[in-house]
């Protein structure tokens, strides 16, 4: 017997806790290039940007007290073209890690937002079998 599970189709997103909205729009809306799903304002302290999966989101919640806490969740964002993203990022002033390679597997590199929160850049792997 298989049980439906009741999930929404816009249920599926990641939040992260920023400090600054204007900062974190800068950031996801003009060098990730994500659209804005739903805002309400700043005074709000919450925005929604559409990610590049159907039903996917991200909530940039605005943190109003404290700093920034980082757990282990991850936004992975899937390129085509690992070196081409990496070298438009590095253009735009943000700090990438090496790519890693695992064969067969996956290729990637970290960066993180201005507050901090993780996101890795992932793409097809680089190296594979022959």
């Amino acid at each position: 017997m298989t049980t439906k599970l009741p999930y929404r189709r816009d249920s599926v997103y990641f939040q992260y806790y920023v400090t600054d909205f204007s900062r974190a729009r800068k950031f996801y809306g003009d060098i990730l290039g994500f659209k804005i799903a739903w805002d309400i304002g700043d005074d709000s302290g919450w925005l929604e940007y559409a990610l590049p999966a159907r039903g996917a989101k991200l909530g940039l919640n605005l943190l109003t007290e404290g700093k920034v806490k980082h757990g282990s969740a991850k936004l992975t964002l899937i390129v085509t073209d690992l070196e081409d993203m990496k070298d438009y990022l590095k253009s735009k002033g943000v700090k990438t890690d090496e790519i890693t390679d695992v064969p067969d597997m996956i290729s990637y590199f970290n960066i993180k937002d201005p507050d901090g929160n993780p996101i890795q850049i992932a793409a097809e792997p680089r190296i594979k079998s022959e």
